[in-house]
């Protein structure tokens, strides 16, 4: 019996939902780094958060303010990482990019695209002076104006649209992105600072 192989982003993840202590990913002050952990290119330093009981924090390379995690060491690194990549602001847009797939696009104004991402169905339309509508399967059109920060490629800019059309759109993506932040995160690379 031959058994068929599937990607991993096919089958539909069970996303770990567990309760969060009131700190996690908000502004917090820390003790020195002990940790430098780098996620592909990324690279954070990890220290003990201040006032949190075993407690961690992390801040990108070359920043001032510290991320409060609820994570402890014992947890393991790969956690860590995990929570670290789901609290960057650009995690959706980075999901995107990686897993929306165009399956048409419209030769002639307005410029739509239709995407499926791991089954979940949505279009954005790339209007004149950088405007765009995007919207799911529920036929529900949202615009959004995207100005000087609108990128010239197609793909960029409808991901764009989407994000900034629709603010709770990663809950549409969901257990797919935590899924995808673990699976990143299991290539994390941990160096002790001294």
């Amino acid at each position: 019996m031959h058994s068929q192989s599937l990607m991993t982003d096919t089958i539909a993840p069970q996303a770990d939902y567990r309760p969060r202590c009131a700190s996690h990913g908000h502004v917090c002050r820390a003790e020195t780094p002990f940790a430098q952990l780098s996620i592909g290119t990324r690279n954070y330093e990890i220290a003990e958060a201040t006032g949190e009981i075993e407690r961690l924090a992390f801040r990108a390379e070359g920043q001032q303010e510290w991320c409060a995690l609820d994570r402890r060491v014992t947890e393991g690194w790969v956690e860590i990482s995990s929570d670290i990549l789901l609290l960057d602001p650009d995690v959706l847009f980075d999901f995107l990019h990686t897993h929306a797939l165009r399956i048409s696009t419209a030769q002639e104004p307005p410029y739509e695209m239709r995407y499926d991402t791991l089954g979940i169905k949505w279009t954005a339309r790339l209007l004149q002076d950088r405007d765009g509508e995007v919207c799911f399967e529920d036929g529900i059109w949202h615009y959004a104006r995207l100005g000087l920060r609108a990128p010239s490629d197609g793909r960029e800019r409808a991901i764009m649209v989407l994000l900034a059309a629709i603010p709770d759109a990663r809950l549409r993506f969901e257990p797919h992105i935590t899924e995808w932040a673990h699976r990143i995160a299991r290539g994390v690379r941990v160096i002790p600072i001294m």
